[in-house]
């Protein structure tokens, strides 16, 4: 997804690069700066297409990354599911959702509550998709079965009590949260996750199991992911104008079904931590428990060790223990990401 190819649809019709820049360097600062007055930008078209602008074209292959995380049967399952993009905003996911299906089976419901951003939304899917339907909703008499509620970026606006909302009036199969990695949204996070095992869900991603997190007591620790992007070349730039770092993402992503697909990865890295010259040091949930683990250097191959400079927070392992020290543990390297450890 490029930018050329969303600018005929967007509502206002930026005049140069340099408007457009300084309308994503305005929204920025909205939510960082003035977070009192977030929500202005909802009444204006002319941010209302600065925001489908960046984030369609950079939040399209940042879906497709993250599903990459995800255990193949549930992939084979949400490509017949019916998509429920909540806070849908101009439609990013559901773009995003069906750039990634291709050839989409189930139907795309959006629900919005802000009226620019629907009409943003209803212009850019019958642009991108004039032959497929796309049907936008206040979110009641939704319930269907194969479901699957996606929230991007939304469930961090509207809180974890709206977002729960949500869930009990669709009653969906599946649930996939894309949230921004912050640690102010992850006790909101924590309390969707409560409600939804209580509920009978199962936890996909990227807990281990459904035990309590080893970080909710913590009022400094929270569980986050970064993933890693290569953008198309004009969004590159555009980013690079806007001085906004869009390959390396911080975020949080949780994956809930009412189906198990298996047994999750035991153990995940946390954080990366700073390397020495003898190892690379990771904080690890390993069955929900907090660990320190250390790879050493020696014995490995150039190669390798390049591999392990690009691990990043969210990444699945699978380590074997040499052993035991007084707050850290060395292990040997089995598997990353399910694929077994080689150069």
């Amino acid at each position: 997804m490029n930018l050329e190819r969303i600018i005929p649809y967007l509502l206002y019709k930026f005049k140069s690069d340099d408007e457009l820049v300084s309308s994503i360097e305005e929204l920025s600062r909205k939510f960082t700066q003035e977070r009192e007055k977030i929500t202005d930008y909802l009444k204006d078209p002319r941010l209302v297409s600065a925001y489908a602008a960046f984030y369609f074209t950079t939040n399209t292959p940042k879906f497709a990354e993250i599903l990459k995380w995800l255990p193949e049967e549930f992939l084979t399952a949400i490509k017949t599911s019916d998509l429920v993009d909540i806070g849908a905003g101009p439609g990013t996911f559901s773009v995003a959702f069906q750039e990634w299906s291709e050839s989409l089976s189930g139907r795309i419901v959006q629900i919005e509550t802000s009226e620019l951003m629907r009409e943003q939304a209803k212009v850019m899917w019958e642009g991108l998709y004039p032959s497929k339907t796309m049907v936008q909703s206040f979110g009641r008499n939704l319930r269907a079965e194969n479901q699957l509620a996606l929230f991007g970026h939304s469930a961090n606006e509207m809180g974890a009590e709206k977002a729960l909302s949500y869930i009990e009036d669709i009653d969906p199969e599946h649930i996939i949260f894309i949230e921004p990695g912050t640690k102010s949204f992850f006790p909101e996070m924590l309390k969707i996750r409560k409600a939804l095992l209580t509920r009978g869900y199962h936890i996909i991603f990227p807990c281990p199991n459904s035990m309590e997190c080893p970080m909710a007591a913590s009022e400094k620790d929270w569980c986050h992911q970064f993933i890693y992007l290569k953008q198309s070349q004009d969004i590159e730039r555009l980013s690079q104008m806007a001085k906004k770092d869009r390959r390396l993402l911080p975020l949080i992503v949780h994956v809930y079904s009412k189906k198990s697909f298996g047994v999750n990865p035991s153990e995940r890295v946390v954080r990366v931590l700073p390397e020495t010259k003898f190892s690379y040091e990771w904080e690890v949930c390993h069955d929900n428990r907090l660990e320190h683990d250390q790879v050493m250097k020696r014995n490995l191959s150039k190669a390798e060790q390049s591999t392990l400079e690009g691990v990043l927070a969210g990444a699945a392992v699978e380590t074997e223990t040499e052993k035991v020290l007084e707050n850290s543990k060395r292990v040997k390297l089995i598997k990353i990401n399910n694929q077994f450890f080689k150069p």
